[in-house]
């Protein structure tokens, strides 16, 4: 599998981690320093240019939206700026969560393991969102379907895909089965940038849980 790519050492060796151990360690160290590393230095402007397509699809400021990865908060951060008050969250680093919880901007945060069952109850959210998760390779496309069980039925899911890993992880071909399988629809798939001023690095996905 193709190594993704990043604007500087620090993602790249972000994406190199192995196992859930180093990326905890990881992201302790990097926590309060990560919002700066990344917007000020780097030009990360994934998590705004997503949560700008979630909300062009929910519209609604009342909607229920969970925040897979969530990370320091920072794809929240435009929903909360337009209104949006039902934000729940939930990341691997306790780190992160806390500078998350600073904000201010979340009703629920939670420390736990995407690729587990999420503790969630069917049909609760009327949006999911990530950006980040799924780019550097140590979350691949089985959460989908814990998504797609908690999004309530025409709920949205926003999210980005690193391009390296949109084939080789297999996520392309579990997106077609669940459209093949009638449980989403696409609404949007555009590659675009990671960064200020960058060529496209992955796929900008909105899809729809299909009415049943």
């Amino acid at each position: 599998m193709p190594e993704p790519k990043g604007p500087s050492e620090f993602v790249e060796a972000a994406y190199h981690l192995e196992d859930e151990a180093s990326t905890v360690e990881f992201y302790r160290k990097w926590a309060e320093d990560y919002d700066h590393q990344m917007l000020d230095e780097l030009g990360y402007t994934s998590p705004t240019k997503i949560a700008q397509r979630l909300g062009a699809h929910l519209p609604s400021t009342g909607a229920a939206v969970f925040d897979i990865g969530c990370g320091t908060g920072l794809t929240c951060v435009y929903l909360a700026q337009k209104g949006y008050s039902n934000l729940d969250g939930i990341d691997l680093s306790p780190e992160m969560i806390r500078v998350a919880e600073q904000r201010g901007i979340y009703r629920e945060l939670l420390v736990g393991d995407v690729n587990q069952a999420l503790e969630r109850d069917d049909a609760s959210y009327d949006g999911v969102i990530s950006s980040g998760t799924f780019t550097h390779g140590h979350v691949g496309p089985q959460p989908l379907d814990e998504i797609f069980r908690i999004l309530k039925t025409g709920g949205i899911l926003a999210c980005t895909v690193h391009e390296d890993l949109w084939e080789a992880l297999g996520f392309r071909a579990k997106f077609e089965q669940l459209v093949d399988h009638g449980v989403a629809s696409c609404l949007e798939r555009k590659m675009d940038s990671f960064y200020r001023d960058a060529p496209p690095e992955g796929l900008f996905c909105v899809y729809q849980k299909s009415v049943s």
